[in-house]
């Protein structure tokens, strides 16, 4: 029986539990599973997996007719059909903190929670750029006044442990130092993680109009008209812009201020020929 602890994704844990069961027992089939469980599709919990139908309360109890899940393993289920099948982000991050509140002695868990606290947070990124050129040697409170808008020095205590637990800085003789230069999402960004991070991003780009004077940003904006192929070649035109600010900040000397640069492209109308 596959531990459904160790799953992100409840449809490769049904998909998991049905080849465990087909290899031990030829017999065992969809239909089999379907009519067991009292579900009048035959084909219903195939199409659950390949992601065409999802799961209700009431299917979630039949499902368990067969899979037998103990009380915890069962309440995990739940939570994890909840976050894979959620609407929101808030709805999505929601869940996804109430499964890391199970086994979280897990290895593996524990790396995927370092990793989403790590993008979760918008200042790890800033302290992981400060370390290059800020003369830290374990003043958190001056390390935590160096952050805008500012943070606690216990905040700064926690991301900097986070940053060395990750590996994504190590400490030095002479302080502490970036392990690799240069960390990046890639170009389709997933990660709910990621996602808290962009949200953030926007948060602090508003806040920095008040709080910022103008010759220390830069905040435009274009409103386009755009068929679906100039969508597509405005995308790849941002993400060619992206990895060029990149090479700027790879090859750039004598950094003396971390800055964010947030690029957005999204609808705000709604699709249609004609109106």
């Amino acid at each position: 029986m596959p531990v459904i602890f160790n799953y992100l994704d409840y449809r490769e844990f049904l998909k998991d539990f049905y080849e465990e069961q087909k290899a031990e027992k030829p017999s065992f089939s969809y239909q089999w599973w379907a009519d067991k469980a009292g579900f009048k599709s035959k084909s219903f919990i195939k199409l659950v997996i390949d992601g065409r139908k999802n799961l209700t309360d009431e299917s979630l109890e039949k499902l368990n007719l067969v899979l037998k899940l103990a009380e915890k393993p069962f309440s995990y289920f739940k939570d994890l059909v909840a976050y894979n099948q959620a609407s929101t982000h808030a709805l999505k991050k929601f869940y996804f903190e109430r499964l890391f509140m199970y086994r979280k002695r897990n290895p593996a868990r524990l790396i995927l929670q370092n990793q989403y606290d790590f993008y979760s947070k918008w200042y790890n990124n800033t302290i992981r750029e400060l370390v290059m050129f800020f003369d830290f040697k374990g003043d958190y409170e001056a390390l935590a006044k160096k952050i805008q808008p500012p943070i606690s020095a216990r905040q700064a205590r926690d991301s900097v442990r986070l940053l060395l637990k990750l590996g994504l800085i190590k400490k030095t003789k002479n302080g502490y130092e970036q392990t690799d230069p240069l960390i990046t999402t890639g170009d389709e960004v997933t990660s709910l993680a990621v996602q808290n991070f962009h949200l953030q991003n926007m948060v602090l780009a508003g806040e920095s109009i008040d709080s910022c004077p103008s010759q220390e940003r830069d905040i435009s904006g274009l409103v386009l008209g755009l068929s679906k192929q100039g969508f597509e070649a405005v995308k790849e035109e941002t993400q060619a812009y992206r990895k060029r600010l990149l090479q700027i900040a790879s090859e750039d000397r004598n950094i003396n201020r971390v800055y964010h640069v947030a690029i957005e492209l999204f609808p705000t109308s709604r699709k249609g020929e004609s109106i």
